[in-house]
C-alpha cells in the first residue's frame, strides 16, 4: 500500500501530461479541419494556376481513356474565365473584453514603470547623501588624526626635555594611582 502512495505523485503528473497532449492534439485536428474546409479568399485565388491544374487534370483523363481503348470527346473550351463563388468575408474585430484586457495591461505596465523611475530617483538620491556624509566623517576624522597626531608630537617634544621629563614624572606620582594600590 505504501509503494502505490509513494507513486500516486508520479502518476497524478503522468495522467495530467497526457490530458494536456491529447487535448493539444484535439486542438490541432480542429484547426487543420477548419484550414481545409475553409474557402479560398481571393488573395489565394490565382486564376493562371487554376488554367493550369484544369488543362493537367483534363490531360490525365484523356490519357486513361486512350488507354482503356476509349475516346472522350475533347474538352471544349471556356467560354469565359472561371468564376468562383464570391466568398463573403466577416469583418473581425477585436471583442471589447480583449482590449479592455490588453489596455489594464498596458496600463499596469506604465504604473509599474513610473514606480521604478521614482524609486531609482530615491535610490539616486540616498546614494549622493550617503556619499556627502562619508565625506563629512572622513573630514572630521581626518581633522581628529591630526589633532591627536599633533598632541602626541608635541608631548613626545616635551618628554625630550629634561625638565619636562622631572615634572611628567612628579605628576604621575602625585595625580596617578596610590602606590599601595599597584
Amino acid at each position: 500500500m505504501r509503494e502505490l502512495l509513494q507513486f500516486l505523485p508520479v502518476l497524478v503528473v503522468i495522467l495530467v501530461v497526457v490530458s494536456m497532449v491529447r487535448n493539444a492534439v484535439k486542438v490541432v485536428r480542429k484547426v487543420a479541419a477548419q484550414q481545409a474546409s475553409a474557402p479560398r479568399t481571393p488573395a489565394d485565388y490565382d486564376p493562371e494556376l487554376a488554367e493550369r491544374t484544369r488543362r493537367i487534370q483534363a490531360e490525365i483523363r484523356r490519357k486513361i481513356a486512350e488507354r482503356r481503348g476509349l475516346t472522350l470527346a475533347p474538352a471544349e473550351a471556356p467560354v469565359g474565365p472561371r468564376m468562383e463563388p464570391p466568398v463573403i468575408f466577416a469583418e473581425e474585430r477585436e471583442e471589447p473584453a480583449v482590449m479592455a484586457a490588453t489596455n489594464a495591461v498596458l496600463e499596469r505596465q506604465q504604473q509599474l514603470a513610473n514606480q521604478m523611475r521614482a524609486l531609482e530617483q530615491a535610490r539616486a538620491t540616498e546614494q549622493r547623501r550617503a556619499a556627502q556624509v562619508t565625506a563629512a566623517i572622513r573630514t572630521e576624522s581626518e581633522s581628529e588624526r591630526g589633532r591627536l597626531t599633533g598632541a602626541r608630537g608635541d608631548l613626545l617634544a616635551d618628554l625630550k626635555n629634561p625638565a619636562s621629563l622631572r615634572r611628567a614624572f612628579v605628576l604621575r606620582e602625585v595625580l596617578g594611582t596610590p602606590v599601595g594600590v599597584r
